[in-house]
């Protein structure tokens, strides 16, 4: 663990131009987008439920949740991506499989529904076991804007970050990596509460930052 933490942390909440205040304080654009997402990701169950979802990411109502969500500055950049079908890769696979998109849309209902975290745990861990092709941790950007005091956004510059402050090399591609850092970030988070937010944007901000290479940092 890096030795000067809290040195770590106020830099990257004094600096201007870091996600901490450009993104995530005093920003209207990021509170509107939970309620966007969250109304957004009501319309993608009852496409699913009413067998209107469709066959591709594109005009799909999951289309309009990713983009509210990467709308929201650079750590959601390309967040969508994992999103997009891919007919020779056959991914993810929720668009020309029945099961696996009703699957989908059981968990977005579910995790809307509580504020439980262990019901959420619960319902990822269920939704890993059916091993849906292309459906893995990105879906935690989603996560994030249902419940943004439990679950941290995540993508490569924040993964990069996490990486080089806990000194581990954890890949992309597997929910149990995700909530491995999720929980890490929770520590991290819990241990200097009086300097981050309860909302995990801010630390997921600060391994941005460090992933980003806009802040060095020494062990």
């Amino acid at each position: 663990m890096l030795i000067n933490v809290e040195k770590c942390i106020k830099e990257y909440k004094s600096d201007t131009e870091s996600v901490y205040n450009t993104w995530f304080l005093n920003n209207g654009d990021r509170v509107d987008a939970f309620n966007t997402v969250r109304n957004g990701v009501s319309e993608v169950i009852h496409a699913i439920e009413s067998r209107l979802f469709g066959n591709d990411f594109k005009g799909s109502p999951l289309e309009l949740v990713m983009a509210a969500i990467c709308e929201q500055k650079q750590v959601f950049k390309g967040a969508a991506h994992a999103f997009y079908w891919k007919p020779k890769l056959g991914i993810p696979d929720i668009y020309e499989n029945d099961e696996h998109q009703l699957a989908f849309g059981h968990f977005l209902q579910r995790i809307s529904q509580t504020y439980e975290e262990k019901d959420i745990l619960d319902e990822i861990n269920h939704l890993d076991n059916l091993h849906i092709k292309g459906l893995g941790p990105a879906v935690a950007n989603i996560l994030y804007f249902l419940h943004p005091t439990l679950f941290p956004p995540f993508n490569t510059a924040i993964l990069d970050g996490y990486n080089l402050l806990f000194a581990r090399n954890i890949k992309l591609g597997s929910w149990s990596a995700y909530l491995d850092i999720r929980q890490d970030l929770i520590q991290l988070n819990t241990t200097y509460h009086s300097i981050l937010s309860v909302d995990l944007g801010a630390v997921a901000g600060l391994m941005f930052h460090i992933g980003s290479d806009r802040h060095k940092i020494n062990f």
